[in-house]
């Protein structure tokens, strides 16, 4: 069969712009070239809706919501004399909106603070878009003696609300998860920056990519000070934390999001608890990496690394300095498989000299399953019970010292559904005026 020099043509034609858009595919996603951070956006918006559709078309926040194990919610056991009394803050999906919650250990709500985002931002400097409230999350949350709750939008923001839900302050920054407060009242808050050229600094670190920063915050809302979580790495010659992935070269792969460590937790060094800790001192900083499972302890002062351990926890959360001298942990055990691979979330209490002295608080015995991938969150109570959040659960609960559960509380929204929950902490009932109560209701 004869080809013609016409098809001859139109055949290398095509062959060539195949190879170019190869060749140019290639380059924009090597080197990061226009339109990668187009393409990028898309490719998240179109994930988002196979994923969650009907809450990207803004019918039901399913993004949100889970199906419920067991019929039933809100308070599902309470075991007079042996649950902590006192007010649980609860942040997480209520009704249709992000909020957060006070209840008493029977259940009832105290306060109710719905947030909406776009109230408190109707324009957002410091986003490159502005989100819809259903797309908007909550994280760490802060009671004050006074009824204000101070509480991050995850990526949008840090904001000081009173009782009555009027704003006092708000942060215009991409603070994010689990942040705490230092005894002189400032706050010391996850934050982050977006890089979209490479650092020189930071060798092997490919753009674009999130820079983690703890930022301290005053009481009424300035910043005061804040450091980078890489520069401390790259400037205390760990850089090998970053690389330990497996690759031959020292090659770190940055996923699409561009969140490679994702820090999740600022805890600091209380007076009261220094003297168990004497390797540290008043005001050091505990803080979680959880996507290299790393723990450091740092000086805030000096940026000096004065700790690190990574695992035996995976995609850890939450920790807390103990009087004991341990550091307990939320350790997800996240495995992508549905709790099947590694067993399940568990509570460590991690020993800060020798991970020979390191003990499982609660997951390891039969009976004391749960889990969660994402979030998670645990608080050691006074009289030794532990509140803990099974966050993708929508279940809060509380364990006595034997392992068994005596206050259980799970956030249903209807349908047969729950909603997702970040963070449970319990505060003594004397801990608020109980003239709050009322205040929000007077004329």
């Amino acid at each position: 069969m004869k080809v013609s020099r016409e098809s001859l043509f139109r055949a290398w034609w095509m062959t060539s712009l195949c190879a170019l858009a190869f060749a140019g595919g290639l380059a924009i996603g090597v080197y990061k070239l226009f339109p990668y951070r187009q393409l990028q956006d898309l490719g998240f918006a179109a994930r988002e809706l196979i994923r969650y559709p009907k809450h990207t078309l803004g019918i039901v926040p399913e993004k949100y919501l889970v199906v419920a194990p067991l019929p039933g919610g809100g308070l599902t056991r309470n075991v007079p004399g042996r649950t902590t009394q006192g007010l649980t803050l609860i942040t997480g999906f209520f009704d249709g909106s992000a909020g957060i919650r006070l209840i008493d250990t029977s259940g009832n709500v105290v306060n109710d603070w719905p947030i909406s985002y776009n109230s408190i931002w109707p324009e957002s400097p410091h986003l490159e878009s502005q989100p819809r409230d259903w797309d908007t999350e909550l994280h760490g949350a802060l009671l004050m003696p006074d009824g204000d709750v101070v509480f991050t939008f995850q990526y949008g923001g840090l904001v000081r609300m009173g009782y009555c839900g009027d704003v006092r302050w708000k942060l215009p920054r991409q603070t994010h998860h689990v942040f705490t407060q230092h005894s002189d009242g400032s706050f010391w808050v996850p934050d982050r920056k977006r890089r979209e050229q490479a650092v020189a600094r930071y060798a092997k670190v490919p753009p674009p990519f999130d820079e983690e920063f703890v930022t301290q915050v005053s009481p009424d809302g300035r910043v005061l000070a804040e450091f980078s979580i890489l520069d401390l790495i790259y400037r205390s010659r760990l850089e090998g934390l970053l690389f330990a992935n497996g690759a031959h070269d020292s090659t770190l792969a940055v996923p699409l999001s561009g969140d490679f460590m994702h820090l999740n937790d600022v805890d600091v060094l209380p007076a009261e608890l220094a003297g168990a800790f004497p390797m540290f001192e008043t005001g050091d900083l505990l803080l979680s990496l959880r996507n290299i499972n790393l723990l450091m302890v740092v000086d805030p002062d000096t940026r000096k690394v004065k700790w690190t351990r990574t695992g035996p926890f995976l995609r850890q959360h939450d920790p807390d300095f103990l009087p004991s001298g341990r550091i307990s942990i939320f350790d997800n055990r996240r495995d992508g498989s549905g709790e099947l691979g590694f067993g399940g979330s568990r509570i460590l209490a991690l020993d800060p000299h020798s991970v020979a002295g390191d003990v499982t608080t609660y997951g390891a015995r039969l009976g004391q399953h749960f889990y969660t991938d994402t979030m998670g969150d645990h608080q050691s109570l006074a009289n030794g019970n532990l509140l803990i959040s099974e966050s993708q659960k929508g279940h809060a609960f509380e364990i006595a010292p034997d392992g068994s559960v005596v206050w259980s509380w799970i956030n249903e929204w209807r349908d047969g559904s729950i909603g997702k929950i970040a963070q449970a902490t319990r505060y003594p009932d004397t801990y608020l005026d109980q003239s709050l109560k009322e205040s929000c209701h007077e004329t």
